[in-house]
Protein backbone atom coordinates (compact mmCIF):
# COMPACT_ATOMS: atom_id res chain seq x y z
CA UNK A 1 0.00 0.00 0.00
CA UNK A 2 1.31 3.23 -1.22
CA UNK A 3 0.86 6.10 2.07
CA UNK A 4 0.97 9.50 0.64
CA UNK A 5 1.48 13.01 2.22
CA UNK A 6 1.50 16.82 1.16
CA UNK A 7 4.81 16.16 -0.04
CA UNK A 8 5.96 12.29 -0.11
CA UNK A 9 4.96 9.38 -1.12
CA UNK A 10 6.19 5.91 0.84
CA UNK A 11 6.21 3.39 -1.56
CA UNK A 12 6.19 -0.25 -0.37
CA UNK A 13 9.93 -1.59 -1.31
CA UNK A 14 11.02 -2.89 -4.26
CA UNK A 15 14.70 -4.62 -5.17
CA UNK A 16 14.80 -1.67 -7.73
CA UNK A 17 14.60 0.54 -4.62
CA UNK A 18 18.80 -0.27 -3.41
CA UNK A 19 20.69 2.23 -5.55
CA UNK A 20 18.62 4.77 -4.15
CA UNK A 21 18.65 3.66 -0.97
CA UNK A 22 22.54 3.08 -1.18
CA UNK A 23 23.25 6.70 -1.14
CA UNK A 24 21.67 6.61 2.87
CA UNK A 25 23.41 3.52 3.66
CA UNK A 26 26.60 4.04 1.94
CA UNK A 27 26.95 7.63 3.94
CA UNK A 28 28.65 7.67 7.60
CA UNK A 29 27.64 10.46 8.98
CA UNK A 30 23.66 9.15 8.28
CA UNK A 31 24.91 5.71 9.53
CA UNK A 32 26.47 6.84 12.47
CA UNK A 33 23.48 5.83 14.67
CA UNK A 34 22.76 2.59 12.94
CA UNK A 35 23.39 -0.48 14.42
CA UNK A 36 25.52 -1.27 11.26
CA UNK A 37 28.31 1.04 10.09
CA UNK A 38 27.61 2.69 6.32
CA UNK A 39 28.12 0.20 2.97
CA UNK A 40 30.73 0.71 0.48
CA UNK A 41 29.06 -1.45 -2.24
CA UNK A 42 25.90 -1.16 -4.00
CA UNK A 43 25.66 -4.68 -3.91
CA UNK A 44 25.85 -4.87 -0.24
CA UNK A 45 22.43 -2.65 -0.33
CA UNK A 46 20.52 -4.87 -2.71
CA UNK A 47 21.71 -7.84 -0.44
CA UNK A 48 20.24 -5.68 2.27
CA UNK A 49 17.09 -4.76 0.15
CA UNK A 50 16.58 -8.54 -0.66
CA UNK A 51 16.84 -9.47 3.01
CA UNK A 52 14.24 -6.60 3.74
CA UNK A 53 12.37 -8.25 1.10
CA UNK A 54 12.21 -11.28 2.21
CA UNK A 55 11.15 -10.70 5.79
CA UNK A 56 7.84 -8.75 4.56
CA UNK A 57 6.94 -12.06 3.45
CA UNK A 58 5.13 -13.49 6.37
CA UNK A 59 3.40 -9.90 7.11
CA UNK A 60 5.47 -9.00 10.35
CA UNK A 61 7.89 -6.59 8.85
CA UNK A 62 7.01 -3.60 6.03
CA UNK A 63 9.23 -1.22 4.85
CA UNK A 64 8.53 1.35 2.83
CA UNK A 65 10.88 3.61 0.60
CA UNK A 66 9.99 7.87 0.72
CA UNK A 67 9.76 9.27 -2.19
CA UNK A 68 9.82 13.26 -2.95
CA UNK A 69 8.57 13.25 -6.56
CA UNK A 70 10.89 10.88 -8.63
CA UNK A 71 13.97 10.97 -5.28
CA UNK A 72 14.18 8.53 -2.80
CA UNK A 73 15.34 10.51 0.30
CA UNK A 74 14.44 7.97 2.49
CA UNK A 75 13.31 4.95 4.24
CA UNK A 76 10.53 3.93 7.15
CA UNK A 77 9.28 0.82 8.36
CA UNK A 78 7.10 -0.70 10.52
CA UNK A 79 8.70 -4.53 12.07
CA UNK A 80 8.56 -6.88 14.80
CA UNK A 81 4.52 -6.97 13.98
CA UNK A 82 2.94 -8.59 17.04
CA UNK A 83 -1.07 -9.16 15.73
CA UNK A 84 -2.03 -10.91 18.81
CA UNK A 85 -0.56 -7.79 21.30
CA UNK A 86 -1.66 -4.84 18.27
CA UNK A 87 2.01 -3.47 18.37
CA UNK A 88 4.84 -2.92 16.19
CA UNK A 89 8.09 -0.97 16.00
CA UNK A 90 9.28 1.69 13.93
CA UNK A 91 12.37 2.93 12.29
CA UNK A 92 13.29 5.56 9.94
CA UNK A 93 16.43 6.79 7.80
CA UNK A 94 16.89 9.68 5.31
CA UNK A 95 19.13 10.98 3.44
CA UNK A 96 21.38 13.68 5.09
CA UNK A 97 20.85 16.34 2.38
CA UNK A 98 17.15 16.12 3.34
CA UNK A 99 17.18 16.38 7.08
CA UNK A 100 15.90 19.45 9.18
CA UNK A 101 13.06 19.93 6.59
CA UNK A 102 10.27 18.00 7.98
CA UNK A 103 10.17 15.01 5.83
CA UNK A 104 10.88 12.63 8.95
CA UNK A 105 7.88 13.93 10.50
CA UNK A 106 5.63 13.67 7.65
CA UNK A 107 6.97 10.65 6.85
CA UNK A 108 6.42 9.25 10.03
CA UNK A 109 3.22 10.73 10.55
CA UNK A 110 1.71 8.68 7.70
CA UNK A 111 3.16 5.50 9.11
CA UNK A 112 1.64 6.24 12.24
CA UNK A 113 -1.97 6.93 10.84
CA UNK A 114 -1.38 3.95 8.82
CA UNK A 115 -0.55 1.14 11.95
CA UNK A 116 -2.87 2.73 14.51
CA UNK A 117 -6.33 3.41 11.46
CA UNK A 118 -5.61 0.26 8.84
CA UNK A 119 -3.28 -2.38 10.92
CA UNK A 120 -5.36 -1.33 14.16
CA UNK A 121 -2.09 -1.41 16.05
CA UNK A 122 -2.66 0.01 19.89
CA UNK A 123 1.31 0.56 20.24
CA UNK A 124 3.83 1.12 18.68
CA UNK A 125 8.10 1.57 19.63
CA UNK A 126 11.08 2.90 18.80
CA UNK A 127 14.67 2.12 20.03
CA UNK A 128 17.54 4.86 19.41
CA UNK A 129 21.15 4.70 20.24
CA UNK A 130 21.03 6.85 23.34
CA UNK A 131 23.54 9.87 21.59
CA UNK A 132 21.00 10.12 18.84
CA UNK A 133 19.67 13.36 19.66
CA UNK A 134 17.86 14.08 16.51
CA UNK A 135 15.89 11.13 16.78
CA UNK A 136 14.95 11.36 20.09
CA UNK A 137 13.37 15.05 19.44
CA UNK A 138 11.72 13.64 15.94
CA UNK A 139 9.72 10.92 18.64
CA UNK A 140 9.01 13.33 20.49
CA UNK A 141 7.36 15.73 17.85
CA UNK A 142 5.35 12.46 16.67
CA UNK A 143 3.92 12.18 20.68
CA UNK A 144 6.76 9.30 21.91
CA UNK A 145 6.99 9.14 25.31
CA UNK A 146 10.69 7.84 27.07
CA UNK A 147 10.46 4.86 28.22
CA UNK A 148 13.91 3.60 29.69
CA UNK A 149 17.17 2.68 28.51
CA UNK A 150 18.61 -0.68 27.69
CA UNK A 151 22.60 -0.36 28.62
CA UNK A 152 24.75 -1.72 26.07
CA UNK A 153 21.99 -3.06 24.08
CA UNK A 154 23.79 -2.92 20.62
CA UNK A 155 27.47 -3.70 19.69
CA UNK A 156 29.03 -1.20 16.89
CA UNK A 157 32.52 -1.29 15.90
CA UNK A 158 33.88 -3.40 19.22
CA UNK A 159 31.94 -0.77 21.33
CA UNK A 160 28.50 -1.48 23.31
CA UNK A 161 26.31 1.25 22.69
CA UNK A 162 22.72 2.06 25.05
CA UNK A 163 19.71 1.98 23.25
CA UNK A 164 16.55 4.13 24.62
CA UNK A 165 13.29 3.34 24.45
CA UNK A 166 10.25 5.43 23.46
CA UNK A 167 6.77 3.80 23.25
CA UNK A 168 3.36 5.84 21.90
CA UNK A 169 -0.50 4.34 23.10
CA UNK A 170 -3.24 5.14 20.67
CA UNK A 171 -6.04 5.70 23.20
CA UNK A 172 -8.73 6.11 21.23
CA UNK A 173 -8.81 2.05 20.23
CA UNK A 174 -6.74 0.91 23.44
CA UNK A 175 -8.32 -0.77 26.83
CA UNK A 176 -5.98 -0.11 29.64
CA UNK A 177 -6.63 -2.90 31.40
CA UNK A 178 -4.30 -3.72 34.21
Amino acid sequence: MILKTERLALRPLRAADAPALFAILGDAEAMRFWDRPAIARTATAAEIVASQLSAMEDGHFLYWTVWRGDDAIGSVDLSALDFTHKRGEIGFLFRRDQWGQGYGREAMGALIHHAFRQLQLERLEAKVHAANMPAKKLLGLLGFAPEGRLSGYVRRDGIRHDVDVFGLLNLSSSQNGA
